[in-house]
């Protein structure tokens, strides 16, 4: 299914992407373009949207069934087939149709995860053993983190936008994070060059990590086979990667909270992780 998926995402795009212009030419050739404008109307608002999301990487969440944008795409939808019940365009109806069975096929499908509970990631339980590497290949110990509170993201890679909105979100959090003793720790199954040029990026104290193989993910029972966009792996990412992942551990290693969240565009906000902290009695450290 996820091979499926990561193929499916980027067809979606480049359909909408040949929708969009079919559509927009539509408008301009037409006398009354009533209906190519309702199937602009079907992928013009997810397109800009996607285009905000990858260029400027700012946003980090979305909401889970983006309402606004389904609602023009319904608009559009229903534009499309006024327009062929009354003057009877038969090319508009097919974009529009098209356009929001893509639409509609990213959002309630795509975007769904479909994924269980960790056994082994359940609050209350100790962070179970596993390792990672960091940049220079070193074999770091979950062990490790035991003796301070610690923040755990996996994140999928340097090539999701979301995961490097909310990297960049938590790098603006980091002192009242750090202020509360807590380690944050980012991991992926990227490649570690790739790793070494987000580290470049930020100026703090993050520990950036490398699950090569997706061996900790698979432990844990996180990994996402064949989750990575069909065509990215020419930019040396594996097929298979990380769900979307938060840990959060008190200082004797036990989880006090997670996050597995089943909508890849739903994320917790950094205020969630100060909250978890302060619930389980982490008081701020005064200098």
């Amino acid at each position: 299914m996820n091979k499926l998926k990561s193929i499916f995402v980027i067809a979606m795009m480049l359909g909408m992407m040949v929708i969009a212009l079919a559509s927009i030419v539509g408008v301009f050739r037409t006398d009354f373009p009533l209906g190519h404008i309702g199937a602009l109307f079907t992928t013009g608002p997810f397109l800009a949207l996607l285009g905000y999301l990858m260029i400027f990487k700012n946003a980090a969440r979305t909401s889970r069934r983006l309402p606004v944008v389904t609602a023009l795409a319904a608009l559009g939808l229903g534009m499309a087939v006024f327009d062929y019940v009354m003057l009877g365009p038969v090319e508009p109806l097919v974009l529009a149709i098209l356009g929001t069975l893509l639409f509609f096929g990213y959002n309630f499908w795509y975007s769904e995860l479909g994924r269980r509970p960790a056994e082994l990631l359940q609050v209350g339980r100790m962070l179970p053993d596993f390792t990672v590497e960091d940049t220079a290949g070193n074999i770091v110990s979950s062990s490790q983190f035991v003796g301070s509170p610690a923040i755990l993201l996996f994140f999928r890679g340097n090539w999701c936008p979301l995961c490097m909105a909310q990297i960049k979100e938590l790098a603006g959090e980091y002192q009242q994070l750090t202020d509360l003793g807590a380690r944050i720790a980012l991991i992926s199954p990227q490649p570690h060059g790739h790793t070494r040029n987000l580290a470049a990026r930020f100026d703090v104290d993050f520990e950036f990590l490398v699950d090569s193989g997706n061996k900790a993910a698979n432990q844990l029972g996180i990994a996402m086979k064949d989750g990575l966009p069909f065509g990215l792996s020419l930019q040396g990412y594996d097929p298979d990667t990380v769900l979307p992942t938060v840990v959060i551990t008190d200082a004797a290693g036990k989880i006090i909270f997670v996050d597995e969240t089943d909508n890849y565009r739903v994320r917790p906000e950094p205020s969630t992780f100060v909250k978890a902290l302060e619930r389980a009695g982490v008081a701020a450290q005064t200098v």
